[in-house]
């Protein structure tokens, strides 16, 4: 082997073309799958969510000796009860919207034609935006045939019957997760534990913790600001509430977008019912109870228990929307947190976890310091030892003979 020159410095070797060509493959392969494995995934994932949010319910109830079979069926029962009894409402009080929607047409037009008016001006100012070729377009688009008509029909009947085929899967995979939870422990702790790149470190049990804490807490900031949204409604007497409140509270599992899609309902219900001073205060009401949500309720209940920066937030809300839509962008918070949990505790991924958010102990690194204590101390008491000339007992015996 040659020597290397002087003042020639060691440069770290760069992975060769076929590693790096390998992971691109493996990453277009993943995000392939789970774009095309959303029918299959999306339910899983949801039924996941619900299981980490319920399985403290489910203990409780078996600590008060109610079997574990019976405590799922009875929460799932009181879940699906409430989830019927809210469409139920629902449905009645967009009945009432449409009965009383000729009131509120005065209202309509003249708001429409003020915006129309607005238009009109902005167009005279800065000129037409829509070409004079594109007018021909609009008047095809407007005369569709039948044909185009009934698929369409038919292609929104099979997506509401997919909704709702996805929404009778979701109670069944929730209870076997529930039923058969420590098995699916085990199962997942024999594959981590086979991988040396993990060490010693419990990946199943971080995921369960962080995700049953993180759905817990959310659990309870959603049923919180639906009941206040409610509440606040009803005393401004502004009607729908028990559709807008309920709205409030679902929202907060979409990150950002999820606080206009809650507020603008409400703020026009109000302006259509009474007048614009109305509108305004509903606007001031739901400003201040997201402000008290995202400043009091959220750190005190959640905490740090995702530990997400608000720009990996936002990214993975466009990244988990773009592949699975609406359900997509509903998970990316905790989808992202079970990714940041593995990455925390696998060797040479950390990076990657603290470019996802700020960066916990992992298991592994803890049990490591303390061996490494451990060794230290006994170093430190053979080196006393021998400096004070005490021979232990074995060793002594063993000169002496």
């Amino acid at each position: 082997m040659t020597p290397q020159p002087e003042g020639v410095l060691d440069t770290p070797h760069s992975p060769p073309p076929r590693v790096v060509g390998l992971t691109v493959i493996s990453i277009a392969a993943v995000v392939g799958l789970l774009y095309y494995g959303r029918p299959l995934l999306v339910p899983v994932a949801f039924a996941l969510f619900l299981s980490f949010a319920l399985r403290p319910f489910v203990s409780l109830l078996e600590r008060a000796g109610v079997p574990r079979v019976l405590a799922i069926l009875l929460i799932i029962f009181v879940i699906v009860g409430g989830v019927a009894l809210l469409i139920i409402n629902v449905t009645a009080q967009l009945n009432q919207f449409f009965a009383e929607l000729p009131r509120y047409q005065t209202r309509i037009r003249l708001l429409l034609t003020q915006v129309m008016d607005f238009v009109n001006r902005l167009r005279e100012r800065m000129g037409s935006i829509l070409p004079e070729d594109s007018r021909g377009i609009r008047e095809v688009k407007l005369s569709e045939s039948q044909l185009d008509t009934t698929r369409a029909l038919f292609a929104q009947v099979g997506e509401t019957l997919g909704v709702i085929l996805y929404t009778a899967t979701v109670p069944f995979l929730m209870f076997f997760m529930l039923k058969d939870r420590e098995k699916f422990g085990r199962v997942l702790a024999g594959i981590f534990t086979r991988n040396q790149r993990l060490g010693e470190a419990d990946v199943t049990g971080a995921i369960s913790r962080t995700m049953t804490a993180y759905a817990l807490g959310l659990s309870f900031v959603m049923l919180i600001m639906a009941g206040a949204t409610t509440l606040a409604l009803m005393i401004l007497r502004i009607n729908y509430y028990y559709v807008l409140g309920p709205i409030a509270g679902i929202a907060i599992l979409l990150p950002y977008v999820g606080v206009f899609l809650s507020t603008l309902p409400a703020v026009a219900v109000a302006y259509f019912q009474f007048d614009g001073e109305k509108a305004l205060l509903v606007l001031a009401v739901y400003a201040l109870l997201q402000f008290l949500e995202g400043n009091v309720l959220t750190p005190f209940i959640v905490g740090g228990k995702v530990r997400l920066f608000p720009l990996t937030v936002m990214i993975a809300f466009i990244f988990w929307g773009t592949i699975w839509g609406i359900p997509g962008a509903v998970l990316a918070v905790p989808l992202t947190s079970a990714l940041k949990v593995v990455c925390e505790h696998v060797r040479g991924w950390e990076g990657l976890a603290r470019l996802l958010g700020e960066p916990d102990l992992p298991h592994f690194k803890k049990k490591g310091r303390e061996k490494e204590k451990v060794a230290e101390g006994k170093a430190a008491a053979e080196t006393s030892a021998a400096g004070s000339g005490n021979v232990p007992e074995e060793l002594g015996g063993v000169e002496k003979s």
